[in-house]
């Protein structure tokens, strides 16, 4: 998508176009700055719906001045319900002026994913956005006695504390560098929609006007938005990883048959001389040293880097299934069931948007995820226990809703880590732990000489919930 820096201090003005510069990879387009005093606001665009300068961000929408990363999904209806003057085809242009009518309202409003930051002129105040789900990822604190917001920490070379933003609207006060929540998403009504409707839905809005990709792994999630794809759009590429024994590429060889998809790509795994250098380089986009991330962000660092050289800019992903559905057990109590549930969602940000969100945007390539539609969830959050288990089977709904449209094998397959299902994960495992060491404590030697940050800061090394496979993942591989 994008990369948005906002700096707060006496040298904020000389600093803003070096920090900038450091998320280009996140918007090569354009990169863009505004400058008041001793606030500055910059902008790397990555330009999909309006190409044009009139899209370029930050932007000025009467006494605000905005900029936002992310795609709103109904920017024309609202423009056109709440009579907005744009100047721009760029969807997320529209959240400043509908804020300056609605106020907190306008998270009621907006459908799609978004990070940003306003500024409102004449209060000399920041506010801070973050959709639902926390899909596009935002930070604020301090560095060198300046005042940050940004997309990403490895803007900054050395930071003294950060935090990363709450979802919904938060209020940053620039003399103290306090953060107040002021508003928060509100849980949705039930919705009328089916599942099969919902996710038809939220796939079709997620089309872009130019060809885009899929991102298969021959599971379930990722099955369901080819099949729903191919059904509407032929200038699509398919993209999946793994080498030819791979359990992964055996389940896509057989979707590509069965959904008569044309144009699918194969990318191999990589060799054990280029291994040490993409660890090296998803451990600095992920800014993390966490097993799991490193080796499930390696796959998306692949996945992304092929569809850049296709000259792509967008690509769909099965994310959110997972968590929405109940992918991750087999069998669990209803108690259980609920809380494991809540808490997988509410970390999501934590952990699986954050490496998909990072290791797409280190390519350019803008990841968009139809599990995590409003609708869907809404859904979803009404579904009861026995939609999600049965006796040694999990994922109910979802799989009896698409079953008419994936193979058999597909439809039934059990659910198999992203990175275990590519192969990928036993290429990372067996390398990390060649001499002995431990797959965290070689990743943290490689940390420490890349990052100045705080090591033991939990953002950099924890994934909640899954933290106690770590030391299984070893045998899991095989």
């Amino acid at each position: 998508m994008c990369g948005i820096v906002v700096l707060h201090g006496d040298t904020a003005e000389q600093n803003i176009s070096a920090t900038l510069t450091r998320l280009t990879h996140r918007g090569p387009d354009d990169q863009h700055y505004w400058i008041k005093g001793k606030l500055a606001i910059g902008f790397a665009r990555l330009a999909i719906n309006d190409e044009s300068i009139t899209g370029r961000q930050p932007y000025k929408s009467s006494c605000m001045i905005g900029a936002f990363n992310g795609e709103i999904y109904n920017a024309d209806l609202l423009a056109k319900q709440y009579d907005l003057l744009r100047n721009s085809d760029c969807d997320t242009h529209v959240i400043a002026p509908l804020f300056a009518q609605l106020g907190e309202q306008v998270l009621s409003e907006l459908d799609g994913f978004y990070s940003g930051v306003i500024y409102q002129l004449e209060t000399n105040s920041i506010l801070l956005f973050r959709d639902h789900m926390g899909k596009k990822p935002l930070f604020y604190g301090q560095a060198n006695n300046t005042l940050f917001v940004v997309s990403e920490l490895k803007a900054l070379q050395n930071i003294d504390w950060f935090e990363q933003v709450p979802l919904g609207i938060s209020q940053l006060d620039l003399a103290t560098g306090t953060l107040t929540q002021v508003a928060r998403h509100q849980q949705l009504t039930s919705t009328t929609s089916n599942l099969l409707s919902a996710m038809e839905q939220a796939v079709i809005k997620r089309l872009p006007k130019q060809p885009f990709g899929v991102f298969l792994s021959g599971g379930l999630d990722s099955s369901i938005i080819a099949a729903i794809t191919c059904q509407h759009r032929q200038d699509v590429t398919y993209f999946t990883l793994g080498d030819s024994d791979s359990i992964d590429v055996a389940m896509v060889e057989m979707l590509v048959k069965h959904l008569g998809l044309k144009q699918v790509i194969y990318i191999p795994l990589p060799s054990e001389q280029k291994l040490p250098g993409l660890i090296d380089k998803v451990l600095y986009t992920t800014e993390s040293y966490n097993p799991s991330i490193i080796s499930n962000g390696l796959a998306t660092y692949l996945l992304a880097q092929a569809a850049q050289r296709k000259d792509l800019k967008v690509v769909l992903t099965g994310e959110g299934a997972d968590e929405l559905f109940a992918g991750y057990h087999e069998q669990l109590s209803e108690q259980e069931w609920q809380a494991t549930r809540t808490k997988l969602i509410t970390d999501m940000h934590f952990t699986e948007l954050r490496r998909l969100d990072k290791c797409s945007m280190a390519h350019g390539i803008e990841a968009r995820c139809p599990f995590l539609d409003r609708t869907v969830k809404r859904v979803a959050d009404d579904l009861e226990h026995k939609q999600f288990y049965i006796p040694g089977h999990n994922k109910i709904a979802l799989r009896d809703a698409f079953r008419h449209l994936l193979p058999v094998e597909i439809a039934n397959r059990k659910k198999t880590s992203f990175d275990v299902g590519s192969g990928i994960r036993k290429l990372v495992v067996d390398y990390l732990t060649r001499n002995g060491n431990t797959e965290i404590a070689e990743l943290k030697e490689i940390w420490q000489a890349t990052f100045t940050y705080d090591v033991d800061d939990p953002y950099f090394f924890s994934y909640p919930t899954f933290d106690s496979a770590i030391a299984k993942r070893g045998g899991a591989h095989r």
